[in-house]
């Protein structure tokens, strides 16, 4: 045999669904029911045996393909060689849709609980062509978004859990930016102990979506259309990409700790540690600590300035250090008294690296320096005087009377709170005290072991010009009354004289004038230590005789 010049071979690819239909109606396959006829370049040598041949193809629609009938063209003669009639297993080709190279990007990695925060949505054509496309933002529960360039008027009512935004068709090597604004709620925390079986929390995360459904050809897709190949129109491939961003589960600064330190007469140091829990690294911008009354951070009482100028990862602590002062607000004027908060509040403003700053705003728990706050109000308003009780003698006999005597320090009749306003020079101690005001003294025993005698009631009048040094001195006698150690002595009271004028000052002080009434005195004793009673050692009697009439 020799080889022989044939004018053309062709091949025959029909889709698996028609080759059904043809096998089923006659099984010949016409011209017309191929979808492609593949050629190979002329002359061509067919040798005796086995011939290769290699046909050029690049499908532009995904099926699967029979390679259903061979065509030998030799002069004016055609010769057809169907794979239904070699008895041999047919041959197919099943064509993939290519793998997109388009790609996507959702920034940022995190959204803060309780900001409105900007989301940005990347989309990179690769090397496709995009016909159309739709972009789909799926918010979960907690999270609302805005359709991109809503108008700042009409926000409030443009809010929702989903948000749909058509893609435009781009070519090869494009980018398209689309960006919207997000709304985070705060995320509470349930504490629940049936919530948290497992180790796993109550709250569930809040979540957006990004889902980005594109119809996209080959780039080379134009080229082989227009190279008169034979390559039949075809519908475009679909992809879908998808991106998530997720809402952090605690913000991103929490206070890990906060304490408070009584210095000075009226100084409170407050220190407050915070732990980053944000996996990208902020910067700290500011920071403000508000207080309720009574306490203020002094004028230069921020000890933080300075710090954290670099950015902060994840997971490192933060202490901060503020020195204040405890004000009085009754000597503050309420016009230019600036609103206070109801509780204690650490303002952090962050920074990230797009410039985007977000407020926190930390509840910081410092009950117990209020509690000791509260507490020492109570008295605020005392006036205090002190005394000492003298005994002429350590020792004596039950029923014997003892010399005893008060030592007053009038001087001493200040309220705590004007102490402390003496001590930041708003007022003098000297316009604070009860100098010149009519007061009442007595001396009790009762619940002691004496019996009191003597001038134990009368009335002081303290002279206004009085020194810091002249004292009163109240003298009176007590008996004991039983024998042994006695630590229980007589006690001192005073309390203002009645008169018209503070009679008129209280009725002054129920219809909400400035005259208000003087607080109650306290007296504060300082007593011997003890004293020892003797009982009696003799005693006299005196012997009647009786009268016996029956004798």
């Amino acid at each position: 045999p020799r080889p022989i010049a044939v004018n053309g071979v062709r091949l025959y690819l029909v889709t698996l669904d028609q080759y059904e239909r043809v096998y089923r109606r006659n099984g010949i396959v016409a011209e017309d029911d191929a979808f492609r006829i593949l050629t190979v370049e002329t002359p061509i040598d067919i040798h005796p045996g086995a011939n290769e041949f290699s046909f050029s193809w690049q499908p532009m629609t995904f099926d699967t393909y029979v390679l259903a009938t061979v065509e030998i063209q030799w002069k004016e003669a055609s010769f057809f060689y169907d794979s239904a009639l070699l008895r041999k297993p047919m041959i197919g080709l099943d064509i993939q849709p290519s793998e997109p190279t388009q790609t996507i990007e959702l920034n940022p990695l995190f959204l803060i609980p309780g900001h409105v925060q900007n989301v940005r949505l990347v989309f990179h054509s690769g090397s496709d062509v995009i016909t159309e496309g739709l972009v789909r933002l799926i918010c979960s529960e907690g999270l609302l978004v805005v359709p991109p360039k809503t108008d700042p008027s009409r926000l409030d009512e443009a809010w929702s859990n989903e948000c749909v935004i058509p893609l435009d068709a781009c070519g090869p090597g494009k980018k398209i930016v689309i960006t919207t604004l997000v709304k985070s709620s705060t995320i509470k925390h349930n504490n629940d102990d049936s919530a948290n079986i497992g180790g796993h929390g109550g709250s569930t995360v809040q979540t957006m979506r990004a889902k980005v459904e594109t119809l996209y050809r080959q780039e080379s897709y134009d080229a082989v259309m227009e190279s008169g190949e034979g390559e039949p129109e075809s519908d475009p491939m679909r992809t879908l990409l998808q991106a998530m961003v997720t809402t952090l589960d605690r913000s991103a600064l929490g206070v890990d700790d906060a304490q408070a330190f009584l210095f000075g007469d009226d100084h409170v140091m407050v220190n407050i540690s915070l732990q980053c829990n944000s996996p990208v690294p902020f910067y700290i911008k500011e920071w403000h600590l508000d207080l309720p009354p009574p306490l203020q951070v002094e004028e230069d009482g921020d000890l933080n300035k300075g710090m954290y100028r670099h950015a902060i990862p994840e997971g490192e602590m933060l202490l901060f250090g503020f020195k204040c002062v405890r004000t009085d607000s009754s000597t503050s004027s309420p016009e230019k008294e600036e609103p206070r908060c109801e509780r204690p509040l650490l303002r952090v403003v962050l920074q990230d690296d797009f410039g985007k700053t977000f407020l926190q705003v930390l509840p910081v728990n410092l009950e117990d320096i209020y509690k000791k706050l509260r507490k020492e109000d109570v008295h605020a308003e005392l006036y205090t005087a002190t005394a000492e009780l003298t005994c002429a003698t350590g020792e004596g006999t039950v029923g014997h009377p003892v010399p005893f005597a008060y030592e007053l320090n009038l001087q001493s009749l200040v309220t705590p709170r004007q102490r402390r306003r003496a001590s930041l020079g708003t007022a003098s101690v000297a316009s604070g005290t009860v100098a010149g005001c009519p007061m009442l003294y007595t001396i009790v025993s009762d619940g002691s072991d004496w019996i009191v005698s003597g001038k134990v009631q009368g009335l002081l009048r303290p002279s206004p010009g009085m020194e810091e040094s002249e004292m009163i001195s109240l003298q009176f006698r007590g008996i004991p009354t039983q024998s042994g150690i006695l630590r229980n002595f007589p006690e001192l009271f005073l309390e203002y004289l009645p008169t018209k004028d503070n009679h008129d000052r209280n009725r002054s002080t129920a219809v909400g004038t400035d005259n208000p009434s003087r607080p109650p005195i306290t007296v504060q004793c300082k007593n011997p230590d003890c004293f020892q009673s003797f009982a009696y050692t003799t005693s006299l009697s005196l012997a009647v005789p009786a009268l016996l009439e029956e004798f």
